[in-house]
């Protein structure tokens, strides 16, 4: 047989095993969308997901155009965009060439294109693997990211509807054509004198542009791919010196990459002002600064030819330094503006990573979690590449070693980034197990020395492989078993042993991975508040231009926390104050200020100021994300005023138990009066009364609980009224407890909110108070009555859930929310106001409520 057909057969069984693959990354990935289920609203992933089914949406109804900036969300302002066109076009051009034109059917289409992008990024890291090592590392690697788990996997699986697999394919897209550029460069090297040598790698260069442009278009983060370009370059011109050329390979491939950049940059556009998350002007600077220095990197290795390597890279190192300090001075504005987006790529506020789950660094757990044995074959991959450099001194693979570890240290940074790492950890353990392989081919257990794929053939690399060939033509005595084959069997066993434990876990990860599901409880409040609330009077699918939109006066906001801002604009066509990309939060007028504000003359002032109707809370407000509310509000303290840490000593006392306690400041918050108690004045029944030793005396780094009781709250008042601290000096009180719906002190009923609707879910077993998932109010200006005393209105919710609104006179003086003659959305009122101390009762309408008239 000749070596066409076996190389065509060849070609054949890989292509195979490659469509294999690609089916399986698939197949795993969309399990959910076979199950049969016609609601496959339900499998949309909450927050993001969300938006980009809404801009999937507006594309199809505007195609071609998309939308730059958004005024169904962060009222009353609207958002500026910063994620990029292409994967809502994507997404809108599969679902017109499909016929979706239903909601239903756009997401039955849309939710597949995540996972048809990871699956195609199989072959492109095939291709790439195959390149800078050989098929057998290519392989491997091609299985390792079909079956990656963890970010990677969950971004990319059916219902994630989202651009995080785009930005994988396209960086690394990007990444193998700049490899294929390096390769073919070091074969055939550009001479400036020599027009003929440009013509391929320009074309090259052009390609990683095209690459480039694309994954730009879907996010700015592809600038991440740029700046490791601009720290390869110097490693890049100085490997070209070292093999005697001037790196003029380095200077075309680079310029002609980013002058394509900086076109496709402007085809996008520039869409806003400020950082490089955004699409602005910084872009283009970014490129122009990186295609300079190639031209002065260029110049100086010229000027530099007849000097040794050393000289060059002393240059490099003192230019650098001297042009760093050169643009502080002579343009200062610019360089604190690209050190500030420096900072902020790769560093993070502790506002963010307190608050955000994607933006905190990345710990040992996190990643053992996610990629397990695969860090031993990435740590080996590493070692490989490193001893190949050292041996070849090859771009492609210095390329290869330099992307793994900015991607490393980018995702130790921002978790986030794990998903742009899945591809490195990928790559290098298919180069490792690629090498294992080799072993076994070579009876002394060393690889055989061969140049790259992509080395120049110099005479000095002929003497070397004419070397290599004669070192290892010697023959070993059959019983001989030296120390490096011992060395090489050893690393075999761990790199075989390391891919089959990593393989089992990481199948059995994605097959156990749950499929998303959108929150029921928060679908049904949006969908309800869509059917039953004013129109804001904005199309919803229209495209409107920042530059010439004006709100009418009919629109409106919705305050609730920023994880929901999305579902409120997809689901209840309405328009949230606040929003996953955390605009509207923080500051006075902010989501934060609002729900932890103990006043309700600023709550009430704040929503006037963003002209909002309607507040939405949950349960999860009210608990568990009431961390990252206090740190947005008050970084400084943080939830501190709310719930308080203590050490509760056992009985042996010398152990204890951590508990957290809720103080009288978290009963008296929006967020607390509002989804615990409706609204309604609610006075307190029983309380801890807990006496502690501070920080200070004990030298805990919390309070020690010295006493702790259980008492009415008019004996707790007596015990705090008693307590003296200055003849308990190291030691303090306070009034706690343990339940959100048992305050330590009275609290008022709130004058101009009232509840419309709440959904089924009950999250509180059946001996305590009834609270629901998700609860919707509407602020209303309230009907005021005279009198003293508190005024009592039975009331029953849309899921039958009976209560009594209780409003306490304030300066003589009731201002009730709810009228007695008509229901309010899905609430109805049973009965009159009755004053509970006079009997009287009183009659209120819709129009004085809503007037803010008195009877």
């Amino acid at each position: 047989m000749n070596n066409y057909n076996i190389l065509k057969r060849s070609s054949i069984i890989i292509g195979g095993i490659l469509a294999l693959l690609v089916l399986l990354s698939f197949y795993i990935r969309t399990t959910p969308a076979f199950l049969g289920n016609i609601d496959v609203l339900m499998f949309v992933g909450m927050d993001d997901p969300t938006y980009q089914l809404r801009r999937i949406e507006q594309v199809i109804a505007n195609y071609p155009n998309v939308p730059w900036f958004d005024p169904m969300t962060y009222f009353p302002y609207g958002q500026q965009m910063h994620w990029g066109p292409l994967f809502p076009f994507l997404g809108a051009t599969i679902c017109i060439l499909a016929g979706a034109v239903t909601r239903p059917e756009i997401i039955s289409v849309s939710l597949f294109l995540p996972c048809v992008l990871a699956a195609l990024l199989v072959p492109i890291v095939y291709l790439l693997v195959s390149r800078v090592a050989d098929w057998k590392a290519g392989l491997f690697a091609a299985f390792f990211i079909a079956i990656m788990p963890g970010q990677f996997f969950s971004r990319s699986f059916y219902g994630y509807l989202d651009h995080h697999a785009g930005e994988v394919f396209f960086s690394t897209l990007f990444c193998l054509c700049y490899i294929i550029a390096l390769m073919y460069c070091r074969r055939h090297p550009v001479d400036i004198k020599k027009w003929e040598t440009w013509k391929i790698p320009a074309l090259l260069g052009v390609l990683c542009g095209i690459s480039y442009t694309l994954g730009l278009a879907l996010m700015p983060t592809m600038l991440l791919f740029a700046l490791l370009v601009g720290i390869f370059t110097p490693i890049w011109f100085i490997i070209q010196r070292s093999i005697g050329h001037c790196g003029a390979s380095a200077l075309l491939i680079n310029t002609v990459t980013f002058l394509v950049a900086i076109i496709g940059f402007f085809i996008i556009g520039i869409h806003a002002e400020g950082g490089l998350n955004y699409y602005t002007t910084g872009h283009p600077v970014a490129y122009s600064l990186l295609i300079l220095a190639n031209v002065l990197l260029f110049l100086f290795s010229y000027a530099l030819r007849e000097k040794p390597v050393w000289y060059y890279v002393g240059a490099i190192l003192g230019v650098t330094v001297l042009g760093i300090v050169a643009l502080a001075a002579l343009m200062p504005d610019l360089f604190q503006y690209l050190l500030s987006n420096a900072v902020g790529f790769f560093g993070s506020s502790d506002i963010h990573w307190q608050t955000i789950r994607e933006a905190r660094p990345w710990e040992w757990d996190d990643a053992w979690k996610t990629f397990n044995y695969s860090l031993v074959l990435f740590c080996l991959g590493l070692a490989v590449l490193a001893w190949r450099i050292r041996k070849e001194l090859c771009p492609s693979h210095a390329f290869t070693l330099l992307w793994s570890i900015v991607i490393l240290y980018a995702t130790s940074q921002h978790i986030r980034y794990e998903y742009y790492l899945a591809v490195p950890v990928a790559i290098l353990g298919g180069i490792a197990v690629g090498f294992a392989l080799d072993l076994m081919k070579l009876p002394g257990g060393a690889k055989q020395e061969k140049p790259d794929a992509g080395e120049l053939k110099t005479p000095e690399t002929k003497k070397k492989i004419e070397k290599g060939k004669g070192k290892h033509s010697s023959t070993r005595n059959q019983g001989d078993f030296s120390p490096i084959q011992a060395v090489s069997y050893i690393f075999l066993g761990i790199v075989l042993l390391s891919v089959l434990l990593f393989s089992f876990a990481a199948i059995g990860m994605d097959l156990k991975s749950g499929g998303y599901r959108l929150n029921q409880d928060w679908r049904m409040a949006t969908e309800w508040l869509e059917k039953n609330t004013p129109d804001p009077g904005i199309d919803y699918l229209a495209i409107y231009e920042k530059e010439n939109f004006t709100y009418p006066d009919s629109a409106y906001g919705v305050m609730s926390w920023w994880d929901y801002g999305h579902i409120i604009t997809l689901l209840g066509k309405r328009i949230p104050n606040a929003n996953p990309f955390q605009y509207g939060v923080n500051g006075p007028n902010g989501s934060a200020r609002f729900l932890l504000t103990q006043n309700e003359s600023e709550a009430d002032q704040i929503l006037d100021n963003l002209n909002t109707r309607y507040v939405i809370t949950d349960i999860d407000m009210d608990t568990g994300y009431l961390n990252a509310i206090s740190i947005w509000d008050n970084p400084d303290v943080g939830i501190d005023p709310y719930q308080k840490q203590f050490l509760f000593p056992n009985q042996d006392g010398k152990t204890g138990v951590n508990y957290s306690v809720l103080t009288d400041e978290y009963y008296h918050t929006m967020v607390s009066r509002l989804h615990n108690f409706d609204g309604s004045y609610i006075e307190p029944g029983e309380v801890y009364f807990l006496k502690y030793m501070t920080p200070e005396n004990s030298g805990i780094s919390i309070p020690v609980v010295v006493e702790a009781n259980k008492t009415s709250y008019t004996d707790g008042i007596a015990r705090m009224e008693s307590f003296n601290a200055s003849t308990n000096p190291g030691y303090d009180a306070i009034l706690a407890n343990f339940v959100n719906t048992d305050p330590v002190s009275p609290v008022s009923s709130l004058q101009h909110y009232r509840l419309i609707y709440e959904s089924d879910t009950r999250t509180t077993p059946a001996d305590m108070p009834d609270l629901r998932y998700v609860k919707i109010f509407e602020y209303v200006k309230g009907a005021k009555i005279s009198g003293d005393g508190v005024l009592e209105l039975p009331i029953k919710t849309n899921t039958g859930r009976e209560f009594v609104y209780r409003a306490n006179s304030v300066n003589g003086t009731f201002t009730v929310p709810y009228p007695t003659d008509t229901s309010v959305g899905a609430v109805t009122v049973t009965g009159p106001y009755r004053n509970n101390i006079t009997g009287d009762t009183y009659s209120v309408t819709e129009e004085q409520v809503k007037s803010g008239l008195s009877l």
